[in-house]
């Protein structure tokens, strides 16, 4: 009986030699239907990492969730290419069926392959994962808390608020930052005294994201928070107190036009756009002297900001 061209292909895929293996591999991605999933799982753990990788790839093309466990193995593999083709491929199992693995990966030995499925899993939003992902925020390794976080946020239950809010006093600042956006997309009576706390973080990209989120949560104890930021040691923080102190339209213009002389320009470009946006004609004077600032995205936030209180620069 003659061989067809698929029966080649398979036998090369089995045989001894790894150029062969590879060319196979690289024929099969343009009809992927012509192999099994049970023929390409032990190509994961070929000595060749160029296999490997184009193995991953045609089970990526398949989409058979059978070949989850083997990916999230070899989302650890020795070589960085193949590791890395293993984690894409997992965030392209989208089907219901992808679920249930990819939460047994979560439990995985290695830090990093339960990154990788949890990272798989934040594309899912599937509540069947709560459990797991909530464990995993208590995990020993940082950037596996973080992934659990961000995957939680993006499930946006209220079951895993208290987790989230506990992820605020983590041990590592990276985390921190990550609860506080987590958090801020939950509106419940205790978040924005939750955000406030973090504006007295020790680190301050924490604080700088508190200050940003803040601007999701009027109040009078957000303003007063936020005014309080504006003398932050680092700038990052100061700008973005003043960008949601506008965005709130906080009455607290006397506060902001002092920053149209700080010595950082995007710090003196935030005042100025955040004065046009809490509309309070008392800063016109300060605004007018920033249109003769040495930068120019400053003159131009000025200007902007005195077109919104009513100065018509086209007559002039």
């Amino acid at each position: 009986m003659l061989k067809t061209t698929n029966d080649i292909l398979i036998e090369h895929l089995r045989g001894e030699d790894a150029d062969l293996r590879r060319v196979a591999l690289t024929q099969l991605q343009d009809e992927p239907e012509l192999v099994a999933v049970e023929d390409l799982l032990p190509l994961l753990l070929d000595d060749d990492a160029a296999v490997r990788r184009l193995s991953i790839g045609l089970l990526e093309e398949i989409g058979d969730a059978r070949a989850i466990p083997e990916l999230i193995e070899a989302s650890v593999d020795g070589n960085p290419d193949v590791a890395n083709a293993a984690r894409t491929a997992l965030r392209e199992f989208r089907t219901r069926d992808a679920v249930e693995p990819l939460i047994a990966g979560v439990s995985h030995p290695n830090p990093d392959a339960r990154a990788a499925a949890i990272l798989a899993l934040r594309e899912l939003q599937d509540s069947r994962a709560l459990a797991a992902l909530t464990q995993a925020t208590r995990d020993d390794f940082p950037h596996v808390r973080r992934e659990a976080i961000i995957a939680l946020a993006h499930l946006r239950r209220a079951e895993s608020l208290p987790s989230l809010r506990a992820a605020l006093a983590d041990s590592e600042a990276d985390v921190r930052k990550i609860a506080v956006g987590a958090v801020s997309f939950f509106n419940e009576p205790t978040t924005n005294a939750d955000l406030l706390k973090t504006l007295f973080d020790e680190d301050w990209q924490v604080r700088r994201e508190s200050a940003i989120a803040l601007a999701r949560f009027p109040s009078a104890e957000t303003n007063a928070g936020l005014v309080g930021a504006l003398d932050d040691t680092h700038w990052q923080v100061t700008k973005e107190a003043l960008a949601s102190l506008g965005k709130l339209r906080a009455p607290f213009a006397s506060q902001v036009v002092r920053f149209l002389v700080h010595e950082v320009a995007d710090v003196r470009i935030a005042a100025a756009t955040a004065l046009g946006e809490i509309g309070d004609r008392a800063a016109k004077s300060g605004l007018l002297h920033s249109l003769n600032d040495a930068d120019t995205g400053v003159q131009k936030a000025a200007r902007r900001a005195l077109e919104s209180l009513g100065e018509n620069f086209a007559q002039r």
